[in-house]
């Protein structure tokens, strides 16, 4: 290829061979931006777009492109043998070129060399060698030599070199394209903002509703928007802010080249500033053409930050239009669904980027994070017939895995030195499985089985009525009601968890492990369901801490499942312990003390997986301390706090591993609601080497009353079938046997499953 001969052409008729440069992986929604600007592009390799254009079409890219980082335009390229000197062919290649063409003595130049790997080349003899060709063509002319200036020049000449080829470029942009003025205000792990507008045309922000030209979404949603980069990016994409305006005034590499059309550069700007303008005032004048837009955190330094720096786009005048809140995810539903309701989010862009744990502070808390803001949405678009576009960003592809998108599409790219990966499409709707209110009675024929099956039936046709009525997705559908089938099964959501009763001695193990396949069988028939939604262990009597350990002869361990109750989300297992994570006995216990939360200071004591904390902190307690012995346990608990939306993070909720009893006796604090469930027997080694509950639990109360608030109430229960409560309570305190109450449907309340007391200060 020869040099170009520009000068035989008026500008108005050049056509530029051109490289537009992006940041790794994201070549598609360059293109797409392109596209829009009218130019058409070919991915060349990666981060690379060549384009055949205009000086139009130059100056379109330079002024509007959000996504592009540099516009080259090809000088000369030539095939290398990587074989031999490298430096000596760049030489050549370079002295190949009048150089006097293209810039005059009085201007400066500098060189930048990109080498593939592959290539053995020292990157700084080969760019010297580069700039001794420039030099000596000068020399050769005028006898004398432009000089270089390495920060500022006035010419950048890029050069790039393969083990095949070998190009000189001359970088007509200048300074980097997707550099914006507006950053004043930073919070952790920033979005660069050139991502930020890639993100949004691959979830097709700019496009319009080709009905009426209005704008395709009608919202844009952030639930997590740090310092505001998709809500500015968003609103300056949708005011037609031609971004290249804040560099029109001396940083762009065409200046000083010699086929610069001023006079069309100064028409584009002034079409671009007039273009903004007219924008800004319709959005101004008619606030209803202008997307709604929401931005949330439950920071309050990033909603400053992203108000901040609206200010400094120039958005100051739509502040009063855009609705920024510090709100944590477990309030985004209370916000959304209003909306949903009456139509202003009838095709919102939900959009946002996570910390991916630098703001968390902890990987095993970024799973449940996405969860959550999968479920939350999925909980604020129920029923509305609205299928939202979600678009969330991840370190790691298998936390986006996990989100409710039908039909994903996924686009890694980077976010600065961070490989990170998009995912977007639309929300799929829907809530967990409810195997109780999908039950419909059948007829099942089953040899010897047939008394189970009937039963099993006739107590879910029982419970479906009040479980629709109560709203409850998990519920004890049988416990060894007949005597030949000593199970008991739970339904948590979409999944049974059977527990088979170790059986008397006088029965023969095979007639015991006929009865339990004959029994799981039914369960199958019964429920239709397949094998992957049943989970069994054996129950038998435990003795010290066994309840609580580990089962060590599961076949499906360490995953977990979720499973809902009145309106919070729980991390449960069904393999890997004796118990679930959720006890189903306590669903009315945790209900009371939910609806007594709101602004108390709440002590969850043996608070194993805070299911009774989340309640708690769900309903708007002030305060939420959840104490127990089992720091795995407190993890758990953590994680069912961020698998609600709720923000660990927060002073106002506090997970302590430590003894109850030395805990409670050192710790001073007053709490309004204090809720005790032990274990019936503990090896504890700080009280007395073990606890008992019928034997400490005298001790146990009077010590949580010292901390109980003069107003306040305490919530005591058990599973001891044989407690009997000590009278020196009842004697010093107000105690009311609320067993009756907390007891659920799903039990029998004339053999109650558990014992529960409430008590407060006489």
């Amino acid at each position: 290829m020869t040099e170009p001969t520009f000068s035989a052409q008026p500008s108005s008729s050049l056509m530029l061979d051109l490289i537009i440069t992006c940041a790794d992986g994201l070549e598609l929604p360059l293109q797409t931006e392109l596209s829009s600007f009218g130019i058409v592009s070919d991915i060349k390799s990666t981060g690379r777009l060549s384009v055949s254009a205009s000086l139009r079409d130059l100056y379109t890219i330079c002024l509007w492109s959000r996504v592009a980082s540099r516009v080259l335009m090809l000088i000369k390229r030539k095939n290398i043998n990587s074989d031999y000197d490298v430096a000596e062919q760049l030489y050549g290649l370079a002295k190949s070129i009048d150089w006097t063409q293209q810039f005059d003595l009085e201007q400066t130049f500098a060189i930048r060399l990109s080498v593939d790997k592959r290539v053995a080349v020292s990157q700084q003899f080969a760019m010297l060698r580069i700039k001794d060709a420039i030099a000596d063509t000068f020399n050769e002319a005028y006898e004398s030599r432009p000089d270089v200036d390495s920060k500022n020049p006035d010419f950048a000449i890029f050069a790039t070199v393969n083990d095949k080829q070998a190009e000189l470029y001359l970088d007509l942009s200048g300074t980097s394209l997707h550099r914006r003025g507006y950053r004043v205000a930073m919070t952790d792990a920033p979005l660069k903002e050139n991502l930020a507008a890639a993100l949004l045309y691959s979830s097709d922000w700019h496009l319009k509703n080709k009905e009426n030209n209005a704008p395709l979404y009608n919202a844009l949603i952030d639930p997590m928007c740090g310092s505001g980069t998709f809500i500015i990016e968003a609103l300056l994409m949708h005011l037609d802010y031609a971004v290249g305006i804040d560099k029109a005034a001396n940083q762009f590499g065409f200046y000083q080249w010699q086929h610069h059309d001023e006079s069309l550069w100064q028409t584009m700007i002034d079409e671009a500033q007039d273009r903004h303008r007219n924008a800004l005032a319709i959005a101004l004048e008619q606030p209803d053409t202008l997307p709604l837009i929401l931005g949330f955190d439950a920071d309050s330094g990033a909603i400053l930050a992203t108000e901040k720096n609206l200010i400094a786009a120039g958005l100051q005048d739509l502040l009063p239009l855009i609705d920024l809140e510090t709100r944590a995810l477990d309030k985004l539903t209370h916000t959304l669904r209003p909306m949903v309701k009456d139509g202003r989010l009838s095709n919102p862009l939900i959009i946002t980027n996570p910390p991916y744990g630098e703001r968390l502070g902890d990987e095993d808390f970024i799973r449940p994070l996405y969860q959550a803001l999968g479920l939350i949405l999925q909980d604020s678009f129920a029923g509305s017939g609205i299928d939202p576009m979600l678009g969330i960003l991840a370190a790691h592809i298998e936390q986006v895995d996990i989100l409710p998108i039908k039909e994903p599409k996924t686009l890694r790219c980077h976010n600065g030195a961070i490989t990170v990966y998009f995912r977007y499409g639309q929300l799929i709707a829907g809530q967990t499985g409810n195997l109780v209110s999908d039950f419909e009675k059948r007829e099942i024929k089953v040899e010897e089985g047939q008394d189970f099956i009937n039963r099993l039936q006739k107590n879910l046709g029982k419970l479906r009525k009040q479980a629709a009525k109560q709203n409850v997705s998990n519920i004890r559908a049988y416990d060894a009601d007949l005597p030949d089938f000593k199970v008991a099964i739970d339904l948590y959501g979409d999944y049974v968890h059977v527990q088979e009763y170790a059986p008397p001695k006088t029965i023969p193990p095979e007639t015991a492990k006929k009865r339990f396949n004959l029994a799981l069988m039914g369960i199958r028939e019964v429920l239709d369901i397949n094998r992957e939604q049943v989970f069994i262990k054996t129950r038998a009597r435990q003795s010290g801490n066994e309840q609580y350990s580990r089962q060590s002869n599961s076949e499906k361990k360490g995953k977990f499942y979720i499973a809902k109750e009145d309106g919070a989300y729980f991390y449960v297992n069904f393999t890997d312990y004796l118990d679930t994570g959720l006890f189903i006995d306590h669903r009315n216990m945790r209900a009371r003390i939910k609806a007594n939360s709101k602004d108390k200071s709440v002590l969850n004591l043996f608070a194993y997986t805070c299911t009774a904390s989340v309640h708690a902190a769900l309903a708007g307690a002030k305060k939420v301390t959840s104490v127990d012995l089992s720091q795995n346990y407190l993890d758990w608990g953590k994680q069912n706090f961020v698998l609600n939306g709720l923000d660990i993070s927060r002073h106002k909720y506090q997970f302590v591993a430590a003894d109850i009893f030395e805990w409670i006796k050192d710790n001073t604090e007053q709490f309004d609601i204090i809720f005790i469930d032990p274990p019936t027997f503990s090896n504890s080694k700080k009280f007395q080497g073990t606890f008992d509950v019928q034997r400490d639990h005298a001790a146990l109360i009077n010590r949580a009353m010292n901390r109980l608030t003069t107003g306040g109430v305490l919530y005591f229960s058990n599973n001891f079938t044989r407690f009997e409560l000590d009278e020196q309570l009842t004697e010093r305190y107000e105690v009311t046997d609320i067993t009756h109450q907390t007891i659920g449907f799903d039990y029998n309340i004339k053999k109650p499953i558990h014992q529960s007391f409430e008590i407060r200060h006489r």
